[in-house]
């Protein structure tokens, strides 16, 4: 019995390790033209943002510089990303290419793009994940990328989170 046990911890233990160390989940890039002038990153040891734990611990940084966060907050961040960071929840993600209306205005472009830990489950486990856009937010019109979730909820929750961690970031200097 106690060496069924002992095999049960060491099956469990990569995921202990694991669960404890921080693992980006969300990044907002502002950028102006290419160039990105502001980059906030959450950072959680939960990827799985359907699994929720008392010893999870979030983190943000705003251009590099770590940053205290409310507990709650963080929590609603990591809910929020729960319905854009799987197919099954997002409905995909779609990346449009530039097109439509030309624009004339004068000056750089301007926006925001948004990137989530995007996960890939097989039988209900994590089998793969990596950063990746998730959605965009021009704020002019020379800003052309446009990706956003297929799912109404998910590109609504995306836009809630692109709201709160600019309003963050603007908090600080």
């Amino acid at each position: 019995m106690w060496k069924q046990m002992g095999l049960l911890l060491l099956a469990l233990w990569p995921q202990v390790v694991l669960a404890s160390e921080p693992v980006e989940l969300l990044t907002l890039k502002v950028q102006t033209d290419s160039q990105v002038v502001r980059d906030i990153r959450f950072y959680g040891t939960a990827m799985d943002p359907n699994h929720s734990s008392l010893n999870d611990r979030f983190t943000l940084t705003i251009d590099g510089k770590t940053v205290p966060i409310n507990a709650q907050l963080a929590r609603r961040l990591q809910h929020l990303r729960r319905s854009f960071s799987y197919d099954s929840q997002s409905g995909g993600i779609d990346v449009r290419e530039p097109g439509g209306p030309v624009c004339r205005m004068a000056g750089p472009a301007r926006g925001m793009v948004l990137e989530t830990r995007y996960l890939t489950y097989e039988n209900n486990q994590i089998v793969h994940s990596d950063m990746r856009p998730v959605f965009s937010l021009a704020e002019n019109c020379l800003f052309t990328t446009r990706i956003s979730p297929r799912q109404a909820t998910a590109r609504e929750d995306a836009r809630a989170v692109v709201e709160i961690l600019l309003t963050l970031s603007q908090m600080r200097p």
